[in-house]
């Protein structure tokens, strides 16, 4: 059996068509309804230009707590490898009870990735009830990744928890109705992990280097909180954009 193609240049879903994104450049397409069942792709892309992850409080509540597989509600795509950017623009990532992800996953005899997580605040980070609105308030982002990380143990891997900062550092809310693009920068000696712009930090030590699925969405976690919110929430998603970077630039 031959090997996946690669992605070679530039690729780029607007979601302007309804249904399954075709096939095409070596890329292909999925999605996960864990959270939520959808029926079918026409519910997550009706073809308005958005890609719409919805998530309704009573899902979130009626979870066990002590749970090894924690849910998800993601569309996926790939394969992609290093030396690529990919990057997501996107709205209404801060909800209480679900971490948003922008991630690359690959598991086989070991397991790789690269994150990163929009959680509205981080309750193993400090402070873990702090204000997330506007006023005042900011957003939490956890950045992480494995290479060749063991299925029983998970690691080697790196992470860490910040809050996200603008171009004059200072920490922000993503609670607030805008589009925020969030990118990886995946090259073969470092991963940069870039939000509007800004770089909100790079791994240099832990570094995948295999070929992966890349996964946006939400998922149920821990360490998300519980949901203060009432009926649904829908993660909106406008692009998706995936740049070959030229070798050895940083």
């Amino acid at each position: 059996m031959s090997a996946p193609s690669l992605l070679a240049g530039e690729y780029f879903e607007g979601f302007d068509t309804a249904g399954k994104p075709a096939t095409r450049q070596g890329i292909s397409w999925g999605y996960t309804d864990e959270l939520s069942p959808v029926k079918g792709w026409q519910s997550i892309i009706p073809g308005d230009g958005y890609a719409h992850l919805c998530v309704a409080a009573k899902n979130l509540g009626a979870l066990p707590h002590n749970t090894t597989h924690w849910p998800f509600q993601t569309l996926s795509l790939g394969p992609i490898e290093s030396n690529h950017r990919i990057s997501i623009r996107a709205k209404n990532t801060a909800i209480e009870g679900v971490a948003c992800l922008l991630f690359t996953y690959r598991e086989k005899s070991t397991v790789d990735e690269i994150d990163i997580e929009v959680v509205a605040y981080d309750t193993a980070a400090s402070p873990s009830h702090h204000q997330t609105g506007t006023n005042g308030g900011w957003t939490d982002v956890r950045i992480n990744t494995w290479a060749n990380a063991t299925g029983a143990t998970l690691q080697p891997s790196r992470s860490i928890r910040t809050p996200i900062l603008n171009a004059r550092g200072t920490k922000v809310s993503h609670q607030d109705g805008a589009f925020h693009i969030y990118t990886i920068e995946w090259r073969p000696e470092s991963v940069r992990f870039i939000i509007d712009g800004i770089t909100q930090g790079v791994i240099t030590d832990i570094v995948p280097d295999s070929p992966s699925r890349v996964i946006l969405g939400m998922r149920r976690m821990p360490w998300a909180g519980t949901p203060e919110w009432k009926g649904s929430q829908t993660l909106l998603v406008d692009w998706v954009d995936i740049e070959q970077l030229s070798t050895g630039t940083q």
